[in-house]
């Protein structure tokens, strides 16, 4: 019997031990290496609080704000080689068409990382062999940078435009699965950013 005990409680204490319940070694949230989760989790909400549009431009409807991994958007972006990648969130919604829009808000250590992510992001793409696939545009106050590309749907070749600048520490993309590039700018100018 006390053998059982004796080996029960071995067990226990190994559990303990290997779940990390001992100690205040938090593992890192969403791959930064902050020594203050706290900080982390009110830029979380920060980032999930710009992706999440207070007022949406007619026709559009909020359908959710998704937390992404650094590594996730680091793939989506071509931008592995960037460091500062701190914290990213998704807002997705949709028309009456029910097309779906996405405005993705990037935080990054400061404004030279954030410019380095959208430097990245660009080169990432080859040049068009017919007019130019960077547009530069401005809205509230800042420039921004529209992206053509072109994807088969239907058999038909399409545009999709995507709309990225960044604002501070932060980049801010919005884009959709529409030929139209109206709807991606009302989004764009709604963030207000």
């Amino acid at each position: 019997m006390k053998k059982s005990i004796a080996l029960i409680s071995v067990f226990a204490v190994l559990m303990i031990a290997f779940s990390g319940c001992v100690g205040n070694n938090s593992p890192a949230v969403n791959g930064t290496d902050s020594a203050n989760p706290e900080t982390d989790a009110i830029s979380e909400e920060d980032v999930a609080g710009i992706s999440t549009l207070e007022t949406l431009p007619a026709g559009f409807e909020y359908v959710d704000t998704i937390s992404l991994s650094t590594d996730e958007i680091k793939s989506d972006y071509d931008a592995e080689n960037v460091s500062g990648v701190l914290n990213v969130s998704e807002g997705v919604y949709k028309d009456s068409n029910e097309t779906n829009y996405y405005v993705d808000v990037i935080e990054l250590e400061d404004e030279d990382a954030a410019n380095n992510f959208i430097d990245a992001y660009k080169a990432s793409f080859p040049p068009l062999s017919n007019g130019s696939r960077f547009t530069d545009v401005s809205f509230n106050g800042h420039s921004a940078v529209i992206i053509t590309k072109y994807i088969t749907s239907g058999g038909e070749v399409v545009p999709r435009y995507t709309y990225i600048w960044s604002n501070e520490n932060y980049v801010i993309v919005v884009y959709g699965n529409t030929a139209e590039e109206a709807p991606i700018r009302q989004l764009a100018e709604a963030t207000g950013y």
